[in-house]
């Protein structure tokens, strides 16, 4: 589930998948914004996904409610970093996918 929800909106936010490592991604976008939105959208899709039953009755599956009401989480949670600068692209000798490399 989480890594559909990740590159169903990779691509909706034209987003380029580097690599994984785990459960980690690394993605590539041309502009700071669209990678702003990307991690907004994944935080708020994460909450609609389809978790199994089982994960939604683990401590850390269960749904958050705020103080006034709302919901706040459900699900699977996940941190995102957002990295701005000039990158550094390389072919990667194995792959052959291109592998960026920066601040």
């Amino acid at each position: 589930v989480h890594n559909e929800v990740i590159r169903k909106l990779i691509r909706a936010h034209e987003g380029y998948e580097v690599k994984t490592i785990g459960d980690s991604f690394f993605v590539a976008f041309t502009c700071p914004t669209s990678a702003v939105l990307f991690a907004a959208q994944v935080q708020l899709d994460m909450m609609d996904a389809p978790w199994p039953e089982s994960l939604l009755d683990l401590p850390d599956g269960l749904e958050e409610a705020s103080p006034s009401g709302g919901l706040l989480w459900r699900g699977l949670r996940v941190r995102i970093g957002v990295h701005v600068g000039e990158a550094k692209v390389e072919v990667h000798r194995e792959t052959l996918k291109a592998d960026y490399f920066g601040p």
